[in-house]
C-alpha cells in the first residue's frame, strides 16, 4: 500500500475516535454505559418520588434515610422479640427471692420494683456510657455496644438452658438494652443529619422504628409457642449483629459526604463533662429530661394498671369456680406442663379470647389436641399449648401463655396504629403545626384515657386507652422529642442524650414504683391509680408548655438556624 493511502487511512481512523470521544465513546458502548446509568438513575428516582410521599427528601439523602429506616426497623423487630419474652418470665413466674428469701408479692408488682431497680443499675449504666463516649468515635462506640449486648443474649440462652431463674435479671438487662441500643441508634442519626435534615427525615426514619415493632410484636406472637421464648433470644442477638452492619453503610456514606463529616465521626462524641453536668447547665435539657421524667412516669403507672387488671382478669373464673366447688380437683401426681396428660385429668384451660383461664377437665384425647369440659361447656380440639395440668406450674404455665397472647396482640395494635400516624400525620404535623405542637398531643391523649379509666377501669377500657398512649408515643411523641436534639451540640447529643435516654426514663419507674408501693400500703384500686395519672398528664402538659417556650427562644439565638426551628 503506497504511504500516502496509509497515512489516509491513519487519518481517517483517527477521525473515528475523535468523534467516538467527542461523543462519549464507540456507540455500542456509549449505549451499554447509557443503558446502566438510565437504569441506576430510574431506580434512584422511584425511590425517591417513594419518599417524597412521606417528607421531603434530596436525592444525596436517599440512601442514608433508607438504611437508617431498615436499620431501626430491624432494632425494634428485636426489641419487641425481647419485650414479648420478658412479659411472661416477670409477670407469670410472680413472687422474687432475696437471699434465699421468697417474698410474696404478683408479677405485676414484681414488675414494678425490677423497672425502679433499673433506675439505679443504670446510673453506672451511664457513667461507663460517657466513658466510653469520651474515648471512642462513634462507630467503634456502636461497635462495643451491639457486640456486648449480643453476647449477652447467648449467655441468658445458655442460663436458661441451664434452669437459672431469669424473670427479673431478664427484665432489668431487657431496659437497659433498650435504651442504651436506640438511644446510641439516634443519637447516631442526629450525628449524621443536621438539624434541617433531621426535621425533614426523621418522620421517615420513625416509619421504621413503628413498623419494626409492629413486625416484632407479629412475630413473637406467631413463634412464642412453636420455637419458645429462649431460642426467640438467639433471633434478637443475630438481628442485632444485622443492625451493625447497617450502622456501618450509613457511617461509610457519610464519611464520603465531606472532610467535615470524616473529622467528626472520628472524633469521639462524648465531652469534658459527664451527661449530668451538661444537662445540669442547660435549661432546656433540664425540661427535655422533666418531660422525659413525668412521661415515664405516667406510661409506667399505666403498664401496672394494665398488667394489674389482665391478671385479675385472666384468674377471676378460677376465684369464681372455687368459690362455686370448694377446693380444686387434684392433678396426677407428677404432672407437669407438656406433660402427657389423659382423659379426666384436671386441667388448666388458656381461653385466649377472653384472657383467663379455666378450670376443667379432659374429655378426650384426640392425637396432639384435646377435647376440655369448662365452663360448663366442652371446647374441642384445644391444642395443647392451651392445656395445662391443674399445677401450680401448670397454672403459671398456662397464664404466661394468656399474658404472652394477649400482650403479643396488645403490642400488635399499638405498632399498627403507630405505623399509620407515621406513615401519614408525623410528617404533616411536623410540616404544618410543628414539632412544639406535636409535644402536646401525648399528653391530652393521656388525661383523656385515664380519665376515662377513672369511670370504668375494665380490661376493655384499659386495653384501648393504653393502645391510644402507646400507639402516639412510639410515633408522634418519640419523633418529636428526638427532634428537640438537633439544635444541640455533639456532647449533648450523646452523653446528655444517653443520661436523659437511660437514666432519666428509669428515674420515672422508680417514681412509679414508689406510687405502686403506695397504693399497696394504701390499699388503692386501679380507678386510684389512674387519678393520679390524671394530675400526672397536667404536670406534662405545664412541662412542655416550658420546653416550647425554650425552643422557641433557642431558634431565636441561633440566626443560622432560626427560620427552620421558628417553623417547627
Amino acid at each position: 500500500m503506497p504511504a500516502g493511502t496509509r497515512l489516509d487511512s491513519l487519518a481517517r481512523s483517527a477521525s473515528v475516535l475523535c468523534r467516538c470521544r467527542q461523543n462519549g465513546g464507540f456507540p455500542g458502548m456509549e449505549r451499554r454505559v447509557a443503558s446502566s446509568g438510565e437504569n441506576e438513575t430510574r431506580a434512584r428516582g422511584v425511590l425517591h418520588r417513594l419518599l417524597a410521599i412521606f417528607a421531603e427528601v434530596k436525592p444525596r439523602e436517599v440512601f442514608s434515610v433508607l438504611v437508617l429506616t431498615l436499620n431501626v426497623f430491624l432494632l425494634l423487630t428485636g426489641y419487641y422479640l425481647l419485650k414479648v419474652v420478658r412479659e411472661p418470665l416477670i409477670l407469670a413466674g410472680g413472687g422474687l427471692e432475696i437471699g434465699g428469701r421468697r417474698l410474696d408479692l404478683d408479677g405485676a408488682e414484681v414488675k414494678a420494683y425490677a423497672a425502679a431497680g433499673q433506675a439505679l443499675f443504670l446510673v453506672g449504666v451511664v457513667r461507663a456510657y460517657g466513658a466510653l463516649a469520651r474515648r471512642f468515635g462513634r462507630m467503634q462506640l456502636t461497635t462495643a455496644l451491639t457486640l456486648f449486648f449480643a453476647a449477652n443474649l447467648v449467655l441468658f440462652f445458655l442460663l436458661a438452658r441451664l434452669g437459672v431463674p431469669l424473670g427479673v435479671p431478664f427484665y432489668l438487662w431487657v431496659g437497659c438494652f433498650n435504651l442504651t441500643v436506640i438511644a446510641q441508634f439516634w443519637s447516631f442519626a442526629n450525628d449524621v443529619y443536621t438539624p434541617e435534615q433531621g426535621k425533614r427525615l426523621f418522620a421517615i426514619v420513625g416509619i421504621g422504628s413503628s413498623l419494626g415493632a409492629m413486625f416484632g410484636a407479629q412475630i413473637a406472637k406467631r413463634v412464642y409457642v412453636p420455637i419458645g421464648p429462649y431460642n426467640m433470644m438467639l433471633l434478637a442477638a443475630g438481628v442485632l449483629l444485622a443492625c451493625l452492619g447497617l450502622t456501618y453503610l450509613v457511617h461509610r456514606d457519610d464519611l464520603a459526604g465531606s472532610k467535615d463529616a470524616a473529622d467528626k465521626a472520628d472524633a469521639p462524641p462524648g465531652g469534658a463533662a459527664g451527661g449530668f453536668k451538661i444537662i445540669a447547665r442547660d435549661r432546656y435539657l433540664l425540661l427535655i429530661a422533666g418531660l422525659t421524667l413525668v412521661l415515664n412516669w405516667v406510661n409506667s403507672t399505666g403498664e401496672y394498671i394494665l398488667d394489674r387488671t389482665l391478671i385479675e382478669s385472666a384468674t377471676s373464673a378460677l376465684d369464681t369456680g372455687s368459690e362455686q366447688r370448694g377446693a380444686p380437683d387434684a392433678a396426677p401426681a407428677g404432672a407437669a406442663p407438656g406433660a402427657p396428660l389423659a382423659a379426666g385429668a384436671a386441667v388448666y384451660l388458656v381461653d385466649p379470647q377472653a384472657s383467663r383461664l379455666l378450670e376443667g377437665k379432659i374429655a378426650a384425647v384426640k392425637g396432639g389436641a384435646f377435647d376440655v369440659e369448662a365452663g360448663g361447656k366442652v371446647v374441642e380440639g384445644a391444642g395443647a399449648g392451651l392445656v395445662h395440668p391443674r399445677t401450680e406450674k401448670g397454672k403459671k404455665a398456662a397464664l404466661g401463655a394468656i399474658i404472652g397472647t394477649f400482650k403479643g396482640d396488645f403490642f400488635y395494635w399499638v405498632n399498627t396504629f403507630g405505623v399509620v400516624l407515621q406513615l401519614f400525620f408525623v410528617s404533616r404535623i411536623f410540616k404544618y403545626l410543628g414539632v412544639r405542637f406535636a409535644l402536646f398531643i401525648l399528653p391530652a391523649i393521656a388525661l383523656l384515657g385515664y380519665a376515662s379509666l377513672a369511670v370504668l377501669p375494665a380490661l376493655a377500657v384499659v386495653r384501648v386507652a393504653k393502645i391510644a398512649e402507646n400507639s402516639a408515643d412510639y410515633s408522634i411523641q418519640n419523633t418529636a422529642r428526638q427532634a428537640l436534639f438537633l439544635p444541640v451540640g455533639r456532647a449533648a447529643k450523646y452523653s446528655a442524650k444517653a443520661a436523659i435516654d437511660t437514666f432519666v426514663v428509669r428515674a420515672g419507674d422508680v417514681l412509679a414504683a414508689g406510687g405502686v408501693i403506695a397504693g399497696q400500703v394504701l390499699a388503692l384500686s386501679t380507678r386510684h391509680f389512674a387519678m393520679v395519672n390524671i394530675a400526672l398528664a397536667l404536670v406534662w402538659l405545664g412541662v412542655v408548655a416550658g420546653i416550647a417556650r425554650e425552643h422557641r427562644r433557642r431558634a431565636a439565638d441561633e440566626p443560622a438556624a432560626s427560620a427552620d426551628l421558628e417553623a417547627a
